[in-house]
Order: structure tokens, then C-alpha cells, then sequence
């Protein structure tokens, strides 16, 4: 008796296809379905460095010339540099998120992609002192 009441009460229950089959449609509703969603976390790290620096050269920007991509438009768009580092840090924190979410962030990658924001960071902040020294041409 017990065992057909477990059977009828697990037939009630959604079937793993049917969440998956739910989950896409929300994905797809959302606008996060299919192959143009990033969800590596160093390429989308730079789509979001692309996107607030609005780059509109057509060289991507990549993990060898991101700082010097920022500090390019920096030079264009004198900022404080604070600001521009705090935002760049918020960035790498939502898409570790974003990574871990979608179940793509291994801890090399992981590691990876902190090295290369911790270097983004210093390029910027040797980048900025000497930008804000004065340039004296004595000879």
C-alpha cells in the first residue's frame, strides 16, 4: 500500500527534462539563451571593459592589450583612476558570479583571471602617476 501511494505522489512530481525544458524557456524569455551569451569569465571580463570604455576600434580588446586599451581612452577621458579601478573590481566580481552560476569557472581559470585584473590594476595605477607628473623638458 505504501509503495503505490509513493508511486502515485512521485508522478505528481516534475520530471528533470520538464525543469530543463522550463529553465530554457526562462533563459530564452530573458534573453540569455544560445551560443552569443559569454559565460567564460575572462572573455566576458573583457566585453564588459569593451563595453564601458565603448570601444568602437575594430581590434577586440584581449587579455595582452586590456590595460592599454583603458589607458588609451583614459588619456581621451581624463577620470580620477579610483572610480575606474573600483568599477573594474565590481566588473570582476560580477562575472565570477556570473561564472559560477553558470558553472564555468574552474580555479585556474579563476586564478587566471584575478592575475590578470591585478595587473590590469597596476598598469593603471603606473599609468595614472605618470600621467599626473608634469613633463619638464629642461634639454
Amino acid at each position: 500500500m505504501k509503495w503505490s501511494l509513493l508511486m502515485t505522489h512521485s508522478n505528481s512530481l516534475p520530471s528533470a527534462l520538464k525543469i530543463a525544458a522550463e529553465v530554457d524557456a526562462a533563459l530564452a524569455q530573458a534573453g540569455l539563451a544560445g551560443p552569443q551569451v559569454e559565460r567564460e569569465a575572462i572573455p566576458l571580463y573583457l566585453m564588459f571593459v569593451q563595453e564601458f570604455i565603448d570601444c568602437s576600434e575594430p581590434s577586440p580588446i584581449d587579455k595582452t592589450n586590456v590595460a592599454g586599451r583603458i589607458i588609451d581612452w583614459l588619456k581621451d577621458n581624463p577620470q580620477p583612476i579610483n572610480p575606474i579601478i573600483d568599477m573594474l573590481g565590481a566588473q570582476l566580481n560580477e562575472v565570477i558570479e556570473l561564472s559560477k552560476a553558470h558553472g564555468t569557472l574552474q580555479d585556474f581559470k579563476r586564478r587566471e583571471l584575478l592575475n590578470m585584473h591585478q595587473k590590469v590594476v597596476e598598469l593603471l595605477r603606473q599609468s595614472s602617476a605618470s600621467l599626473s607628473q608634469p613633463h619638464r623638458d629642461w634639454l
